[in-house]
Formats: C-alpha cells, structure tokens, sequence
C-alpha cells in the first residue's frame, strides 16, 4: 500500500515538473525571449574578421594566409579529397578545398600568372557544378588554378596577371550551401577546359591537394 502512494506521488510530481517546463517555455515564446533556451555558438574571429563576418568567413581572400600553420587553415570548411560530404560529386572526390569567405570578397591572385580560362556553367546547368569561374596557370610552377563560385569576375582569358592582383569577389553562383570559394589545383600535364556533365567548359586534369601548393608557394 505505502509502495502504491509512494508511486502515485512521484508520477504528481513529474507531472507538475513537466508542467512547469512547459509552461515557461511557452511564456519565453510570446515573450520573443525562446532563445534563451537554445545554445549560443561564438563565431569565427581575427584580424580578418571583419563587417558581414557573422557569417563565418573571411572578408579578403589573400593565399598568403595559408602558409603552413598559418590562420587561414581555420577558414577552411571542407578540406580535398575524401571528406565527409564528398559522397555528393563525381567519384566522391572533392578536387580542392572551400575556403568560407563573405559575399563580395576580393580574391587576390596566389601566383604571377597567366588567365586560362573564365566563365559561368550556371548558363549552362543553373546551380550544379562551379558556378562563375577563373582558372589560372601558374607562370612559374605551371599549375592550373581553379577559382570557383564567385560573384564577379575581374580579368580576362590571355591576360597576364601579377602576384597578389584582383582576380574577381567570392560569390554563391554555381552548387554551394553557404558563401565560399572553391579552389583548386590541377597539374598542366593532360589539363584542359572541355565540355563536360552538361555544364559547358569544365575542367580536365589531374588534381593535387591545394595546401601543398600553397605552403610551399608560401614557406
């Protein structure tokens, strides 16, 4: 008997505690007050962390951050090859890294260079593949740079560039699911910019890791 009361007092009290809860958190909603209970996240910071930033990313692209160990690794949010969200592209390869970069960005050019190749697969599969895109040869170490997802594109195919010149801003054209620049390395050997996966100029090649090239671009 006295285990029987015993029960149906705990259930009470568990009904009075749900209860309460519920009821304070109700009152914290039409208040406008409900994120109060939801947890707080501290955004990215540093020195290149500035206006539009609460978006988590860079505000210039400068490659000269990513020395080895240098603070542009923590921009990083998707790193080359097999992640895990590489599952979504072709043979579950990602070809470079995404660097997180605010709307409007400038990107400066890594490398002395020569313009490959500029254009938009979003003219010919909207929202799919790389969007606005530039890609570069490297006139000294001859790689082929790719610069994708951008907003605006500021040089031209044959045009040749200096270190650390404006090649366009970080956008969201093309496959993305937040505001980032894709970029990637290809070795010159067998690189070329042909039609591909329905997505006009694509480019062809052999992928490297991108954080190679850069730390030793920039040692």
């Amino acid at each position: 008997m006295l285990k029987s009361i015993g029960f149906i007092f705990l259930v009470i009290f568990i009904i009075a505690i749900g209860y309460d809860i519920v009821m304070t958190a109700a009152h914290a909603f039409d208040s406008g007050s409900l994120s109060s209970f939801i947890p707080t996240f501290t955004p990215l910071s540093g020195p290149n962390f500035g206006p539009g930033g609460g978006e988590g990313g860079l505000t210039t692209i400068n490659f000269s951050l990513f020395t080895r160990g240098g603070k542009g690794y923590r921009y990083i949010t998707q790193g080359y090859g097999r992640t895990p969200y590489s599952y979504v592209y072709i043979g579950g390869w990602h070809n470079g890294i995404d660097i997180a970069a605010v709307y409007g960005a400038p990107i400066y050019s890594p490398a002395a260079a020569t313009v490959l190749a500029t254009g938009d697969q979003d003219d010919y599969c909207p929202r799919i593949a790389f969007g606005r895109f530039v890609v570069l040869e490297d006139n000294t170490n001859h790689f082929m740079l790719l610069f994708a997802h951008l907003a605006n594109i500021a040089v031209q195919p044959g045009e040749t560039i200096s270190k650390y010149q404006l090649i366009g801003t970080v956008g969201n054209s093309g496959d993305e699911t937040g505001t980032h620049l894709h970029f990637s390395i290809f070795e010159s050997a067998g690189f070329s910019m042909a039609p591909a996966h329905g997505c006009g100029p694509y480019p062809q090649g052999h992928d490297v890791d991108p954080l190679n090239y850069l730390g030793t671009l920039y040692q």
